[in-house]
């Protein structure tokens, strides 16, 4: 969805179909980026809430 807006204003600007090819090739790596980041920041989360219930199993 994104990606055809981004081409629509695209055709605004230029004609040049690799112009166009770039811009997504750009989109897709900062989607990528965004992904890594978000599964990245998950997995820290789980990690410290596997370490904060061992902390609680240890004082018992």
């Amino acid at each position: 969805m994104i990606a055809t807006k981004i081409l629509g204003l695209s055709k605004f600007f230029t004609k040049s179909k690799k112009i166009k090819i770039a811009i997504l090739l750009l989109e897709v790596a900062i989607l990528t980026y965004a992904y890594n980041n978000s599964k990245k920041e998950e997995k820290e989360k789980l990690e410290l809430e596997k370490e904060k219930n061992n902390k609680l199993l240890e004082k018992e």
